[in-house]
């Protein structure tokens, strides 16, 4: 071991190689105060035509997870599916022999007090949230460690960086595009505002290449496979 490498490892510890990363991706939206006024307003036209669905949700409203077959959605489908084909890019998935496709999608509306419990999203490998509407303090996004057996003995430490940390927590903020692996158990903070809160979550997976269209209704465990994420270069 030379003195530089000496001195490092002084200051800074035997600096280790770091294995099974979980990514998670965060990009601020471009013109988002326009997409967002469409958004809230086909969020009136749902709450005034279909009742609330329950699933994470404490409180609150939660629509169908659908709302990505609408055509005046196409906006910031075409925002998410673009920023999820650079995240799966990055991961080296195979897009020789398979396609990304939009499994579900759906908007979320707290109130003061509401909250959604901690969960993780089955049946896909992509998902995340959107902030339309973000008063402050109406709750940000809590991403737990997803490594439990970790907690089985919790040692003391001098300051919190990313290879010790338990849970970090996003702050929501309008126009802010949250990426995660599907598998990452995260939770939503009450709303201690006055005034409501707006997201969309959304879950993507992934089909076969060339899938015919009688199996792709049943494509993975009987969810519809989806709308298909156009594919784009490096140079878009």
């Amino acid at each position: 071991m030379n003195k530089s490498s000496q001195k490092q490892q002084q200051t800074q510890g035997f600096v280790p190689e770091v294995w099974f990363h979980t990514p998670v991706w965060s990009r601020k939206v471009v013109d988002f105060e326009r997409i967002n006024a469409q958004i809230l307003a086909v969020l009136e036209e749902l709450e005034a035509e279909t009742e609330s669905i329950t699933r994470s949700n404490v409180g609150g409203w939660h629509s169908h997870d659908q709302i990505h077959q609408r055509n005046d959605m196409a906006e910031i489908r075409k925002v998410i599916g673009t920023a999820c084909v650079g995240c799966a890019t990055f991961m080296e998935f195979d897009f020789d022999n398979f396609d990304l496709v939009i499994k579900e999608m759906w908007l979320n509306k707290n109130g003061k007090g509401d909250f959604n419990k901690a969960h993780i999203h089955p049946n896909a490998i992509l998902s995340g949230a959107y902030y339309v509407k973000t008063p402050e303090g109406s709750g940000n996004i809590e991403l737990y460690d997803p490594v439990p057996a970790r907690l089985m003995n919790v040692y003391p430490v001098k300051k919190r960086k990313p290879i010790n940390l338990q849970a970090v927590e996003y702050k929501a903020e309008a126009g802010q595009l949250l990426v995660f692996p599907s598998w990452l158990q995260h939770s939503v903070q009450p709303n201690r505002a006055e005034d409501f809160r707006v997201s969309i979550s959304f879950n993507v997976g992934f089909k076969p290449k060339g899938l015919s269209a009688s199996l792709q209704n049943t494509h993975s465990n009987g969810s519809a496979a989806g709308d298909k994420l156009d594919l784009v270069s490096e140079s878009d």
